[in-house]
């Protein structure tokens, strides 16, 4: 099982984890899950697909519907599958590593279908426009780690959208980039345009600054388009993140439990697909599972026990050793009662201690069903103290000192020691910002006060110069691989 990294010199690291299943109960749920792909197996919609993975010694059922997949072939995915990644960054300012020993890295939501004013209540359909707005705000909000398209190109005929997206991304932010392709046609555009950049795809495979989201259809199922992109960013060396969403009660067991081992079986069919694929090829576990809303029969993120589903996703991951995506930090319609930003912290500080290296959702509002401008703004904000309470303490023999504890049991003085002057800036996160704390006195502001703040900050940004962060040339070429759809 994995453990998570020492420092060098051999001390170790304390960490806030939110965890949900023991390891006993973990060992039951991957049991569960590799019996559902040997026995019950996968509907894969992709004649080449199929071929594929009975070539690696994957089995078709007796009616010929489903790709039964025996465990020896899940263990030799496991095997072959990189157990790191570097996620890198066009200007190597925002590289990330992963499996991370910090807090987890953090994206905006994305592919909102339209664009909300959370102080007027107004809404209209998202544009290629607004899109390049949110990149700007993303590229320009620190706490933001990488990028998504946070809404979609609705204006764009459905041929380019996908494509004017990446485009979009890449003009306007150098962060590393996650995006999506529903057909091998979109899969390949897309590797076009990421070899428009200096050294092609060799030089990208040594500093991948693109991923891409690749969901499996729960239940056990990979519609054509998804799985045959899937297979082309394998083969091209491109990051391939396995988002399973499952909905418990609508497309899952209605037990966490249940939901669980439908995720990890999903998940290790994917990892199944990309090793055959290219063996590997850099992949990360990933859920977005959720509770239903049962009396409506729609997904509900902010159900209690979806931060649950969270974290034993992201245990799950890191019992096969793999790099994760499973947490999801947004406040979405919290935001409507904030005054400050200490009073979003805890929903925050929450959802970020799910085990996981990667999140996203800043920014999103109704369910991610669509975007806010000031909704980033507050969100980056409220997570910047947050994550806070994620970050790693030193529990080597030092840190714990023995020779302190002595000492001031004698004398009864803890302020005076030399462990206490060299330490108490890193323990305290309130020292240098107030806000990180859980409880004290309520805020002197009123509720929507941190809204309209970041309203007024989001505007001041967008209207601020714009520096162009792809050079003329590589702006055209882009251009003309759109061009040519």
């Amino acid at each position: 099982m994995y453990r998570l990294p020492q420092f060098a010199a051999g001390g170790s690291i304390a960490k806030s984890r939110l965890e949900f299943l023991s390891s006993s109960e973990i060992e039951a749920v991957n049991r569960v899950s590799l019996r559902a792909l040997e026995e019950v197996g996968v509907v894969v919609n992709s004649a080449p697909v199929v071929d594929m993975l009975v070539k690696a010694g994957a089995k078709k059922s007796k009616d010929g519907r489903r790709i039964l997949i025996p465990e020896p072939i899940v263990k030799s995915a496991l095997s072959s599958v990189p157990r790191s990644l570097l996620l890198a960054s066009r200007d190597g300012k925002r590289d990330m590593r992963i499996p991370t020993a910090g807090p987890v890295f953090v994206a905006n939501g994305g592919e909102g279908v339209y664009v909300k004013d959370l102080l007027t209540g107004q809404s209209r359909s998202a544009t290629t426009d607004d899109l390049r707005d949110f990149i700007f705000l993303v590229q320009s909000l620190d706490p933001i780690d990488f990028a998504w398209a946070m809404v979609g190109a609705l204006d764009q005929p459905n041929n380019k959208k996908n494509a004017v997206e990446t485009m979009t991304l890449l003009e306007n932010t150098t962060k590393h980039i996650q995006g999506e392709a529903t057909s091998a046609l979109e899969a390949r555009t897309c590797i076009d345009m990421l070899s428009t950049f200096s050294g092609g795809m060799e030089a990208f495979k040594k500093r991948p600054f693109f991923s891409s989201i690749q969901c499996p259809i729960s239940p056990m199922t990979f519609e054509e388009g998804l799985v045959e992109a899937q297979v082309e960013f394998a083969r091209a060396g491109i990051p391939v993140v396995s988002m399973v969403a499952s909905v418990a009660g609508l497309t899952s067991p209605v037990t966490l439990a249940g939901t669980l081992a439908q995720t990890n079986a999903e998940n290790l069919a994917s990892l199944v697909i990309s090793q055959a694929a290219k063996r590997g090829a850099p992949w990360i576990f990933s859920s977005d599972s959720s509770p239903g809303d049962l009396k409506v029969g729609s997904i509900n993120y902010g159900a209690l026990e979806g931060n649950l589903l969270r974290a034993g996703a992201g245990q799950l991951g890191r019992y096969h050793g793999l790099p994760t995506m499973c947490a999801g930090c947004g406040l979405e319609e919290t935001s409507l009662i904030l005054a400050d930003i200490r009073e979003g912290v805890p929903y925050m500080a929450m959802s970020g201690s799910v085990n996981s290296d990667l999140a996203s959702g800043l920014g999103g509002i109704d369910n991610a069903a669509g975007a806010s401008l000031e909704q980033l703004v507050l969100d980056a904000w409220v997570w910047d103290t947050a994550k806070e309470f994620l970050r790693t303490f030193s529990a080597d023999e030092t840190s714990i000192s023995f020779e302190t504890i002595r000492d001031a049991a004698l004398d009864g003085n803890f302020l005076g020691k030399r462990h206490t002057l060299t330490r108490f800036k890193g323990e305290s996160a309130a020292l240098t910002k107030p806000e990180a704390i859980f409880s004290g006195r309520p805020s002197s502001g009123n509720r929507m006060d941190l809204l309209r703040k970041a309203k007024k900050e989001a505007t001041r940004m967008l209207e601020a110069p714009r520096t162009p962060v792809t050079t003329k040339e590589e702006s055209q070429a882009l251009r003309r691989i759109v061009k040519s759809l």
